[in-house]
């Protein structure tokens, strides 16, 4: 009877594990995040903060939509933003083309902002300056 607990509890504990994320869907969220975050910085608009991202980070997605609102303690401010939230495409045409567009769902349409291409991986490792031993 006490093997039989044990193989319950064991399973309903491995069903509550979280999913793991999928590591090219986290290195396109950092980049997308960072070219969002870096726009939203230069045209003074610090006080936007990511509210939620779709699909989550266990997929690989070639389309991220990425939605901003504005940050709660900004609320007590005078000089608030008239747009409470902005929302954002990230996509990634190839493994070094991202594509960051402003949407407006009012009017269903999307603006370009910026575009990065990264070099091949190739010229990225000639330009780190160190590299980490793995065991």
């Amino acid at each position: 009877m006490k093997i039989i607990t044990l193989i319950g509890t064991a399973l309903i504990l491995s069903a509550c594990q979280p999913q793991q994320v999928n590591q090219a869907a986290q290195q396109q969220h950092f980049i997308c995040k960072s070219l969002i975050e870096g726009f939203l910085k230069t045209q003074r608009l610090g006080e936007y903060q990511l509210d939620h991202l779709q699909p989550n980070l266990h997929h690989t997605a070639a389309n991220r939509a990425y939605s901003y609102r504005v940050s709660s303690d900004v609320n007590m401010r005078i000089n608030m933003p008239i747009q409470q939230n902005l929302d954002f495409e990230c996509q990634q045409n190839s493994a070094q083309h991202f594509e960051i567009k402003l949407l407006n769902k009012a009017q269903g349409n999307s603006q370009s902002l910026l575009s990065l291409d990264l070099p091949p991986q190739k010229t990225i490792d000639t330009l780190t300056a160190f590299a980490l031993k793995t065991q």
